[in-house]
């Protein structure tokens, strides 16, 4: 009996390394970590749902050695700088003040805009060759996808 028992431990034990070593998320909590992140993402999804509406393409491009972030919210162009303060990305933005031109653009650009301005979990998720980043605050989420893989 004591050997099942020190046998099913071992396999549990076991398998919850085996499952740790293949974890796909990763959080970014720090500026060092942004850097293979480098690059412009699409936003495809705002508040969990799917941007449908092939005319709005918001992106946000980071660059991790000036520690910026630029590009278009659906809505306007935007840049500015990023910190992370108490493990959550937060940007300070300047943007253009266009007005929108439809109903899902306003409703990216003032999902991108909330995110940063609240601050943002950041999670990588690499599941085989697929990368996502997600950006969650407390009432809002972006998920970004690479340019090849929005296409």
């Amino acid at each position: 009996m004591k050997f099942r028992t020190s046998m099913a431990t071992a396999v549990l034990l076991g398998g919850a390394l085996l499952l740790s070593g293949c974890n796909p998320f990763t959080r970014i909590d720090e500026g060092a970590a942004m850097k293979g992140l480098d690059g412009t993402w699409t936003v495809a999804f705002i508040a969990g749902e799917e941007i449908k509406d092939k005319s709005v393409v918001p992106t946000i491009t980071i660059d991790s050695g000036n520690s910026t972030l630029s590009g278009h919210n659906g809505c306007n162009t935007f840049r500015g700088r990023y910190s992370f303060e108490d493990g959550k990305l937060k940007a300070r933005l300047a943007e253009t003040r266009m007005a929108c031109p439809n109903d899902v653009a306003t409703a990216a650009s003032n999902e991108i805009r909330t995110v940063l301005d609240e601050g943002a979990e950041v999670v990588k998720v690499e599941m085989g060759v697929g990368r996502v980043l997600m950006f969650k605050s407390e009432s809002a989420e972006l998920r970004l996808f690479p340019p090849e893989a929005s296409e």
